[in-house]
């Protein structure tokens, strides 16, 4: 069978952070005799522009030559309105094949994505690796975990619940000869934060052990945390660095630490190699799992970042969030990360739930104590299948149509917080903003050549101007483009 895999179209274009999820499974699909490719709306972008037109152009010329019997559309939260245009739009050019879903937004509202979506077949909830390669193979879809399945009027909902890859080492590598990896290995400062080179994102493990309000890991890939092997992990650093040219890789693994044996394993084999030597990589992990020993050890292996979920400031809010750490555990990770040469970025929250000015006072003195190499300060988000979306969500997919500006609106909207607009953003701009400009030069200068910071300077001040223009002072970017 000739399957072909679609990926929504974003508007974030400086982002070259891979869609991982669509190459392991086209991989899959080889491996089971099917010919696969994949149609990247993200990167398309790059190719023939920014505008959604082109994209679908682009998309309908793609299937004309492809000529797939079955096509599986990726799906998240707050680009679902492509994917109910991509549906419509490829039923219009008169494809007859089957239409599949996947992905957080569908594994959160399966039967709600097919009642919304009338062109689709099915919705594979949870991991589509082994689901899809068998729906090629001509499996009934009422034998296979996690299916929901259109006949006619009626959805079904699957017989059997969705299961979980066992062994992520039976999966083959991913089909990176199906992406467009000049597009995201391309030299820049984005993929792995501040630092100028050539990366690529992995995803080594599934899952996590924790289960936060607002996050949506546990969702696809089930509670505790599976992982690739170091030899397995090895086997595709390699084949970046051989194949792509890579210097700089940024693990996106939901806890990267969560097996410290394993991190140790990877750490020595790539000291072994000399591929400490010859990259920089990044890691998410958990503030709590960071002890000096291990940030010395990542340190001595080539890892230059360590990002951190940090947000909020104050320990009612963060055990409102269910994180299960503490906000002084956050800060210690910091100065350890700090003290063995390891660049730290916090990801922070706003518009969380009952946010007050004390709150905000609170994230702020946090940061000023901590310290950290850069940090990201962005709006809470409520997604599907989530706690938070089941207690605070109100129905808004269920009552609302998914349209591009429904959608858009939703994530753009304070749904939370007792804050008036103006409020913050009165706040923002006394406190905030002289903080993170002051905060982003002192950690620049010596990083970045002259000509490049004075660039910098040069569109920070155009863009700031337009936002008060616009009266959008509160909506800032904590990381200037520097590409």
């Amino acid at each position: 069978m000739r399957v072909l895999l679609v990926t929504p179209f974003s508007p974030l274009l400086r982002l070259r952070w891979m869609p991982l999820g669509l190459p392991f499974m086209a991989a899959r699909l080889r491996q089971g005799g099917h010919s696969a490719d994949i149609f990247d709306r993200f990167a398309i972008q790059a190719r023939v522009g920014s505008g959604m037109e082109a994209a679908d152009a682009a998309m309908l010329s793609r299937m004309a030559r492809f000529q797939p019997d079955l096509i599986g559309l990726s799906t998240v939260s707050p680009a679902i309105y492509d994917t109910v245009h991509c549906a419509a739009l490829i039923r219009k050019a008169g494809f007859r094949g089957a239409i599949w879903a996947g992905g957080y937004h569908a594994t959160g509202l399966p039967e709600l994505t097919l009642q919304k979506i009338p062109e689709l077949d099915g919705v594979v909830a949870g991991e589509g690796e082994e689901v899809l390669a068998h729906l090629a193979d001509g499996t009934d879809p009422s034998a296979l975990p996690g299916v929901w399945r259109r006949d006619g009027s009626k959805i079904h909902a699957p017989k059997i619940p969705q299961a979980q890859i066992a062994t992520l080492d039976d999966l083959p590598l991913p089909a990176f000869d199906l992406m467009d990896m000049d597009f995201y290995t391309t030299r820049n400062d984005v993929t792995l934060r501040r630092f100028n080179v050539r990366a690529s994102t992995l995803i080594t493990s599934r899952g996590c052990h924790f289960r936060c309000r607002f996050c949506a890991e546990s969702l696809t890939y089930g509670r505790g945390v599976r992982s690739h092997s170091a030899p397995y992990v090895l086997a595709w650093v390699q084949k970046l660095v051989a194949d792509y040219g890579v210097n700089g890789l940024h693990f996106h693994d939901n806890d990267f630490l969560a097996d410290e044996e394993r991190v140790r394993e990877i750490c020595a084999v790539l000291q072994r190699l000399g591929l400490h030597r010859k990259l920089r990589w990044g890691i998410q992990a958990r503030a709590d799992r960071l002890t000096p020993d291990l940030a010395r050890l990542l340190r001595r292996s080539g890892c230059v970042l360590v990002e951190i979920g940090v947000e909020v400031g104050s320990q009612e809010e963060l055990d409102c969030l269910r994180k299960g750490t503490t906000v002084d555990k956050s800060l210690q990770a910091v100065r350890v990360c700090r003290r063995a040469g390891l660049d730290v970025h916090a990801y922070m929250l706003q518009r969380i739930e009952d946010e007050t000015i004390e709150g905000l006072d609170q994230r702020l003195a946090w940061l000023k104590r901590a310290d950290p190499t850069s940090f990201q300060w962005t709006d809470l988000s409520i997604y599907p299948g989530t706690p938070l979306y089941a207690e605070k969500g109100n129905d808004f997919f269920t009552r609302t149509p998914w349209t591009e500006e429904a959608i858009r609106g939703y994530y753009s909207a304070d749904h939370l917080s007792n804050l008036p607009l103006e409020t913050r953003r009165a706040w923002m701009k006394k406190y905030f903003i002289p903080f993170e400009r002051r905060h982003w030069w002192r950690h620049a200068i010596g990083r970045y050549p002259l000509r490049t910071l004075a660039s910098t300077a040069r569109s920070k001040a155009v863009r700031r101007m337009k936002r008060l223009v616009a009266g959008e002072a509160g909506k800032i970017s904590q990381k200037p483009n520097l590409n």
